[in-house]
């Protein structure tokens, strides 16, 4: 009796086929899910805004305080001669009181 293993070959080669298509199935989900996470949202800065953020930065640096204007004028009340700019005072109280 003569056995023959084309029946055998047929199943391997089956099994072969249906390997290869569960890789592919699996390469293409895996893709998909890589593909999914790159398109996340993004969003970009003008170069106007790029400038904004940078000015912004560098005026947080100086100094609200100007320590020369300030000696001056301490200097001053300390002498006795400062004299209140009473107009532009009043100038700054109208506006205001306009807005």
């Amino acid at each position: 009796m003569k056995v023959e293993h084309s029946q055998n070959n047929r199943i391997v080669q089956k099994q072969t086929e249906n390997s290869a298509a569960v890789e592919r199935q699996q390469r293409t989900q895996e893709n998909e899910r890589a593909e999914r996470l790159t398109n996340r949202d993004q969003a970009s800065l003008s170069e106007r805004a790029r400038l904004l953020s940078k000015a912004r930065l560098n005026l947080q640096e100086v100094s609200d305080v100007r320590t020369e204007r300030v000696a001056a004028l301490r200097e001053q009340i300390q002498a006795g001669t400062y004299q209140i700019p009473v107009e532009q005072l009043a100038s700054i109280f109208v506006k205001g009181l306009r807005t």
